[in-house]
């Protein structure tokens, strides 16, 4: 490995501070013979805001970290964690330092091998992501990386948030666009704020970041309600669903706790909340305007302790246009637009690589791709991803077995993407425009 340190004479955007003259900014830790090329060095150096006094020197057995930005060069992740780890306790010192892998497109699934490895020991912070396949593409994607990251990389919540002792998943936020999202949400969460509305695309990480919320609240339990799968014509079934109802409410019926009840101080998280419309609206109500409810068949009424957060991949127009403006202004909601994945650069590169290291674990007598080619990295980048994650999993997955199934090679190619893509995320759809794109 080598290490080049850089000295900059100004502060960057993103780090407290400035450095020492003499100091390195960023260190690069690159495979042997990577950057034995002055020419890649000075490509490199010119990228950075104001670099001077290049330093090359063979890292020695402990990896010491003196710059506030790292950048792994093209190694291989499974040689990752030593600098990783070294991050990591510069941050617990209290430092900004920020660890930027810059892997290529060959390399996505053992960076998605690691990546879940790193989440799921609870060691994955401080990190940006870079796909590139050479020195001088890399160096060019430098600039918008030298931010210091702030947030965790992974919101960690079980694939059943209700459910006992459920698998947990990971939802990645490398981009500074979720960074800013999660800050606000903590903010939120923080300092009262007790009714949000969640508007993004369908697949954009809504649920996941309704759960950082709860995480943040610390308080009761997590609650969903999705109104999809409800029978949303029928108030009794709603009322019931919300509000609970008592003994003998109707005829064989035994007592039931509501949503709103059994996420006690929690948060209550109604997902598809465009289906807050007729008798939704009506059992609604009198819970946001009076923070109270009536469960049903009770003479009593009980006060509503829980966050309510709303959630819908509709567009802020269709929403507005599916009740009056009366039912619409009580909802009193704060917005939380979810960015759309086709401006998130950086969580693209962490579904792919988890994705197909997902799907290559499976495999038995296929051979798994390691990787795109930049043709199917380009398709991927180029997609407006009116489904998110969602549907960049399923082009994924149908690329993945189009490649493997007929032994096509190690890397997936830009034919099988956009066949994909065909499939899974067409250009032109009816549903496009109801959809939100925040």
């Amino acid at each position: 490995m080598l290490g080049i340190g850089k000295t900059v004479k100004r502060e960057t955007e993103g780090f407290a501070g400035k450095t020492s003259a003499g100091a390195s900014f960023v260190k690069v830790f690159a495979s042997g013979g990577l950057l034995s090329d002055p020419a890649t060095r000075i490509e490199l150096e010119r990228q950075l805001p104001e670099s001077q006094n290049v330093e090359v020197a063979a890292a020695a057995g402990s990896i010491r970290i003196d710059a506030p930005f790292v950048l792994a060069l093209h190694l291989e992740p499974s040689q990752l964690d030593a600098i990783a780890d070294a991050v990591l306790v510069q941050r617990a010192a209290g430092h900004k330092t920020t660890l930027i892998v810059a892997i290529s497109t060959t390399q996505l699934a053992a960076l998605g091998r690691w990546l879940d490895a790193r989440a799921n020991a609870g060691k994955l912070s401080g990190t940006r992501l870079i796909l590139a396949n050479s020195v001088e593409a890399v160096a060019q994607h430098l600039p918008d990386r030298l931010t210091a990251v702030t947030e965790d990389n992974v919101i960690r919540m079980p694939v059943s948030p209700e459910i006992e002792n459920t698998a947990y998943k990971n939802f990645f936020t490398f981009s500074p666009q979720l960074h800013k999202l999660a800050a606000r949400i903590r903010g939120f969460a923080e300092n009262g704020v007790t009714r949000a509305y969640l508007l993004g695309g369908p697949g954009s990480g809504k649920t996941s970041f309704a759960y950082y919320y709860w995480l943040v609240r610390n308080k009761g339990r997590f609650v969903s309600v999705n109104l999809a799968a409800e029978a949303t014509g029928d108030k009794a079934a709603i009322k019931s669903l919300l509000c609970g109802h008592v003994s003998g409410a109707f005829p064989g019926a035994g007592a039931r706790t509501g949503s709103f009840l059994h996420a006690r101080d929690g948060v209550c998280f109604i997902d598809e909340a465009h289906g807050v419309t007729g008798p939704v609206m009506e059992v609604l109500m009198e819970a946001l305007d009076n923070g109270q409810y009536l469960p049903y068949g009770a003479s009593a009424k009980q006060p509503i302790h829980c966050a309510i957060l709303f959630a819908s991949n509709r567009s802020w127009e269709t929403l507005q246009n599916s009740v009056n403006l009366d039912e619409f202004t009580r909802m009193g909601a704060a917005i939380l637009e979810v960015p759309e994945l086709h401006k998130r650069e950086e969580d693209m590169i962490a579904v792919i690589a988890t994705t197909l290291a997902r799907l290559g674990a499976k495999c038995g007598s296929w051979k798994a791709p390691l990787g795109l080619t930049e043709g199917g990295w380009k398709a991927i980048r180029d997609c407006r991803w009116h489904g998110n994650v969602r549907s960049l999993t399923r082009v994924l997955e149908a690329a993945f077995v189009d490649t493997a199934s007929v032994g096509a090679g190690e890397l997936i190619q830009a034919e099988e993407v956009e066949h994909g893509i065909a499939l899974w995320e067409p250009k032109t759809h009816h549903s496009h425009k109801i959809y939100a794109a925040a």
